[in-house]
């Protein structure tokens, strides 16, 4: 392997493919700016010595992107998408398992996003440490072991006492097994389906704990019925129709109905991938009985598959909406709003082909599109305000009837000369007291500083402090949070406002910095606060931030600078404490394994002694006990701190899987164990 100083020698020879701009050399720490929008990809190339890590960062500055890493021997290596928008960093990290080129395609999300700029940084190139190296070529070696592993539990998820455990412990596990072992798979969902409908059958609707149990079988109920829906749809139906749910102990009917509406609409959308006709008569039959927005998404997914069926349905929603009585009828209301929605755009309301050629099949004619929008109209604007501190799910309806119809400004007038304007003249008589907010909201939005200072002042004296912390918010967006600090200060005068405006401050400005990669400035921030619960807090939230975008060195010193802000003692001092550690531990993971077990080893015997102590205390507060097993569904402290401990280890796996079965292995309760092992099977069979 070459030295380090000689692989920092290395030009990066980087050719850019998009916008017709020719070759671009990329250096170590020299940043390039692109503009990425719909059309070609950006190809850059990197030559690389064997066993290299590389980490560079694409800066997203209004594109949302995908970074997609091939090698010489065109595998991929890995792709990177973060959940973060079209701001914000992408970072990328690989190891180059074998010396050549290896490219990186950038590419929009979306194809028909807009474009945007974005900025690319190589960040450092070195021979890989031994971990870095193992753990690139262990992939599948560790998932071979995660997959043992749930063969493994069969008998510990048997020994569970509690039916809700057990259910989401052989659901969990014939997810994971699907696709390397449909036996063994078909079993844990049979005896989860089982379990499901003795759990059901048992329920006591007079219990004082009913409410809860409601709250967790319907959640379940739910899990089943998406688990079938990718795999037999038509097994799902019927599902539905076979698991009546229990009684809704706040007894609405109506939202009853609602969910289980969306539920056969979901599958119907499922179906409409492979057989359009099934799906349609699905959504046929759901519209008998009730209405449902997902009913516009069948007329989509229908659209792609066969038009035809997409506009027969289509009609068939306006025909029925059109003899409806809109305002006694909110789900109705939103669906004729979508369904404008969706046929407004000119290609989907006219026959003929599209410019690309396509021919297209009217979604609605124009007639009816003309006559569902009168109707909304009309219904909406017979609506009369009710008296005051009463409530009408009329006024609803006509509420969400009278905003969605303000996006079709032109086609309102069109129908109706003055429309538009007696839509805006409804809604201020039916919502006073929004459009008064809206105005003062424009104020500060749209004006500068002084102007919106100036406009707040001239604002119900009721309404200023919440004008000023959105000011303060604008400001401290803006980066502006000297001035945001002030506002707060000076203007708002409730306590507990002004010290969460002020937390809110901090907690941004720590965001920001250490989105720039200015870790010591988010750490300066945070050794600042007031108490050592409020540090922890924060380091808990941005822990697993150190690391992406920083050379290994300077991140384990972060993480040490970290650690020092909290009690010097190997055991947390409280909750906080317990989650900082944690999160300390588990980002220690991919730099220093050894130091992240250190760390986490005593706090393992701390989550023993804290559950033997809530068993000590059942009765005496939250209930953390049922079955006489620890409850880790109704989210009790200690069973908060279980799931995060159990996800930590879940990580610390991918990087050296026998330590971290074996610090499992030392939580004693069965149903903490088995949440730990189930956090390490999904992590390395799905890691990607």
């Amino acid at each position: 392997m070459p030295k380090l100083s000689v692989l920092l020698l290395v030009l990066i020879s980087v050719s850019l493919t998009a916008n017709a701009q020719g070759p671009t050399t990329l250096q170590l720490g020299t940043p390039i700016e692109r503009t990425l929008g719909p059309g070609p990809s950006h190809e850059f190339r990197i030559t690389l010595e064997e066993n290299s890590f590389v980490q560079l960062v694409v800066e997203q500055r209004g594109v949302d992107v995908t970074i997609k890493v091939v090698s010489s021997e065109a595998k991929i290596v890995g792709e990177y998408d973060t959940p973060n928008g079209n701001e914000g960093p992408e970072h990328v990290s690989f190891v180059a398992a074998s010396a050549g080129i290896y490219r990186i395609i950038v590419s929009p999300l979306s194809p028909e996003a807009p474009a945007g700029r974005y900025e690319i940084k190589l960040l450092e190139v070195r021979p890989a440490t031994e971990q870095e190296i193992k753990a690139s070529k262990n992939q599948e070696f560790v998932k071979a072991k995660g997959l043992a592993l749930v063969a493994e539990m069969e008998g510990l998820i048997a020994e569970i006492k509690s039916p809700l455990t057990r259910i989401k412990a052989q659901l969990q596990a014939a997810q994971l097994l699907w696709s390397s072992d449909e036996k063994r798979a078909s079993k844990y969902f049979a005896d989860a389906t089982i379990g499901f409908k003795e759990y059901l059958t048992s329920l006591d609707p007079t219990a004082d704990n009913y409410p809860q149990q409601y709250q967790m079988i319907t959640e379940l109920r739910f899990q089943i019925i998406q688990i079938l829906t990718e795999r037999d749809p038509d097994a799902a139906l019927n599902f539905i129709y076979s698991s009546k749910p229990p009684p809704n102990p706040a007894d609405d009917r109506r939202f009853y109905s609602t969910q289980e509406s969306l539920l056969e609409i979901s599958i119907a959308n499922q179906i409409a991938r492979t057989d359009p006709n099934r799906a349609l008569q699905i959504a046929r039959q759901t519209l008998k009985s009730h209405y449902s927005v997902n009913l516009i998404s069948t007329v989509a997914l229908l659209r792609q598959k066969n038009p035809e069926l997409a506009s027969q349905f289509a009609s068939d929603l306006a025909t029925k909406l059109l003899n409806e009585k809109l305002l006694t009828k909110p789900e109705a209301a939103s669906v004729v709003i979508n369904l404008l929605g969706f046929a407004r755009n000119p290609l989907r309301r006219t026959s003929g082909p599209t410019p690309d050629g396509d021919p297209r099949i009217p979604i609605l004619s124009e007639e009816q599109f003309r006559d569902l929008l009168q109707k909304a109209m009309s219904e909406a604007l017979s609506f009369s305000r009710p008296p005051a501190g009463s409530y009408s799910p009329e006024r609803d309806a006509a509420l969400n009837l009278l905003y969605g119809l303000r996006s079709f400004g032109p086609e309102v007038d069109s129908i109706s000369g003055g429309g538009m304007a007696a839509v805006e003249k409804k809604l201020l008589e039916l919502n006073p007291e929004a459009a008064s907010g809206n105005q003062f909201q424009n104020v500060v939005g749209n004006n500068s500083f002084e102007q919106a200072v100036e406009g707040i002042g001239k604002a119900p004296a009721d309404q200023r402090e919440q004008l000023y912390l959105q000011l303060a918010n604008r400001e401290a967006n803006k980066g502006e949070t000297a001035r945001a600090r002030q506002i707060i200060s000076d203007r708002v005068s409730n306590p507990y406002q002004r010290r969460q405006a002020l937390a809110n401050i901090d907690q941004q400005e720590m965001n920001v910095a250490v989105q720039k990669g200015k870790v010591e400035d988010a750490l300066r921030l945070i050794s600042g606060l007031r108490t050592p619960r409020e540090r922890a807090m924060q380091i808990a939230q941005f822990a697993n931030q150190i690391g992406p975008g920083q050379k290994r060195a300077n991140a384990i010193t972060f993480l040490e600078q970290a650690k020092s802000l909290l009690s010097s003692s190997l055991q947390a001092q409280d909750q906080e404490q317990m989650n900082a550690l944690i999160e300390i531990a588990r980002a220690f993971g991919k730099l220093d394994p050894k130091r992240s077990f250190e760390i986490l080893d005593p706090l393992i015997d701390q989550v023993n002694d804290l559950c033997t102590a809530a068993r000590t205390l059942e009765g005496f507060g939250m209930d953390n006990y049922e079955d006489d097993e620890l409850n880790l569904q109704n989210g009790n402290s200690v069973s908060q701190v279980v799931n995060r401990m159990s996800t930590a280890i879940g990580s610390l796996a991918l990087v050296n899987f026998e330590r971290a079965r074996a610090a499992s292995d030392r939580l004693r309760l069965p149903e903490v164990r088995l949440r730990a092992y189930m956090e390490i099977a999904q992590q390395t069979i799905q890691a990607k």
